[in-house]
């Protein structure tokens, strides 16, 4: 129950402060590729954070890391209320990716050699997106919207503080840039990479979008809360399916989501596609975790490496979305959003016959 709560905490967090950031780059006065800049400094700054601490998930004990990323993320994501214009938010923007990178692998570690259920857990990230879309989307105020996700943060910290330790499962001395892991599993890790460039190419413009189709503030959460809640629904039912074919099913229903966003004319269109991604992405990121984890010795590294790839994708993702927004528009988006999906599936089911080969 703690872990599901640290896990409801800070993906609210996270999503509370991400959700108005393409709109408050707007207001000030950023172009389409300078909001796409924005983006990819936090994009980067999580890549890097969740590679390093990916690896150190199965070199140190899982609640000292802990407590690093929720203290350091209480902080950062507070300073966001001193943003002024496009450079200081990008700048905050950065260090706020760099602490969320610290501790998502370390949980997933952790709920694994307490043997729980990795798709109940799992359930609980898109929960909090829910939550932190609709207090996003009724609060409407920037500074207080940054207050209450450091606080957020604050609370995950003081959770863990009464959590039971437990100890490291791998102490293998590796190459820490994990060339073994990677060989292995870059079918996984490629194929999420893909779908999640086309995801984030859209979702660092969707609030604009929705915005010039009548949306309010309101609206757009509640809008962006329907494909996480549904997901929270979704992922805790998919434990006992094959995970390759979860994986196929959500490449194919991501592609056939961006597409229908394309010809919308007003923003409550927008909720059929939103409830294909919730599918998708449920069907995705279960599948890849579970055999991740199931099919690796180092199992923090091997699924801190996932969050690596999205969080890698967000940079790519980002820069592309700005500059097609820039020079073809919001459908423009949708399509490329689309297509990289698609380039995920054919990665995947070209590789699905040799990823099921266990580690060790």
């Amino acid at each position: 129950m703690r872990l599901n709560m640290i896990q409801l905490f800070t993906n609210s967090a996270v999503m509370m402060s991400n959700l108005f950031i393409p709109i408050l780059a707007h207001e000030f006065e950023a172009s389409g590729i300078e909001i796409g800049i924005i983006g990819a400094a936090y994009g980067g700054a999580l890549f890097i954070s969740t590679y390093i601490f990916s690896r150190a998930a199965d070199l140190f004990p899982p609640k000292t890391l802990l407590y690093a990323g929720f203290l350091s993320a209480s902080v950062t994501f507070f300073l966001q209320i001193f943003a002024y214009d496009p450079l200081s938010l990008g700048v905050v923007r950065a260090l706020a990716g760099f602490s969320a990178g610290v501790y998502p692998a370390v949980l997933v570690l952790y709920v694994y050699n307490l043997k729980r259920s990795i798709g109940k857990f799992s359930s609980f990230m898109p929960l909090g997106w829910a939550v932190g879309n609709l207090l996003a989307g009724i609060i409407a105020v920037y500074w207080q919207i940054f207050a209450i996700a450091s606080l957020l943060f604050a609370s995950s910290f003081l959770v863990t503080l009464t959590l039971p330790g437990t100890e490291v499962h791998t102490r293998k001395k590796a190459d820490y840039f994990s060339r073994d892991i990677l060989k292995k599993n870059w079918g996984i890790y490629f194929s999420f990479f893909l779908r999640q460039i086309g995801a984030n190419n859209v979702w660092v413009i969707f609030p604009l979008y929705l915005a010039s189709l009548g949306a309010d503030k309101l609206w757009i959460g509640i809008i962006y809360m329907l494909n996480p809640a549904l997901q929270f629904l979704i992922m805790r039912r998919l434990d006992r399916y094959n995970t390759v074919r979860l994986i196929h099913a959500g490449d194919l229903i991501s592609a056939v989501a961006f597409i229908s966003l394309i010809p919308l004319t007003i923003y409550y269109q927008a909720i059929f596609g939103m409830v294909l991604i919730a599918f998708s992405y449920s069907c995705l990121y279960v599948g890849s975790v579970r055999l991740l984890i199931d099919t690796n010795e180092e199992k923090g590294t091997a699924s801190g490496l996932l969050n690596s790839a999205i969080a890698f994708s967000t940079i790519i993702g980002s820069l592309l979305g700005g500059a097609i927004l820039e020079y073809y528009g919001f459908q423009g988006v949708m399509a490329i959003g689309a297509f990289f999906a698609v380039l995920g599936y054919a990665v995947i089911r070209f590789k699905s016959s040799g990823i099921s080969q266990r580690s060790y």
